[in-house]
């Protein structure tokens, strides 16, 4: 049986995420962190923790057949507008333009 680039990617994400998991039962983080101490601890799970993030986002890409870059502000807002979109009717673009206001 010959395993997909995605498939290998998703089962080394899961590996990860258990030897973390163990890790944290085994070596739980001392009672007072120091900011920095802390920073470091979370940024080092963070980056643990990205081949499961980036295998889930390449599936759902695929799965909803997202392809290519993405687009920019201006070309997305002439592809909604060619859809019929009025950007000026929509409450989610009006809250976007208050939140821009304060």
């Amino acid at each position: 049986m010959s395993a997909t680039v995605e498939e290998l990617e998703r089962r080394l994400a899961h590996v990860e995420k258990e030897v973390t998991r163990l890790r944290q039962q085994i070596e739980p983080a001392p009672p007072l962190e120091a900011p920095s101490d802390r920073g470091a601890r979370l940024l080092h799970e963070a980056r643990m923790s990205q081949p499961a993030i980036a295998a889930a986002a390449a599936k759902a890409f695929a799965e909803m057949e997202i392809t290519g870059a993405p687009v920019g502000p201006e070309k997305l807002r002439e592809m909604m507008a060619a859809c019929g979109v009025n950007a000026k009717e929509s409450p989610f673009s009006q809250e976007i333009e208050v939140m821009r206001e304060e």
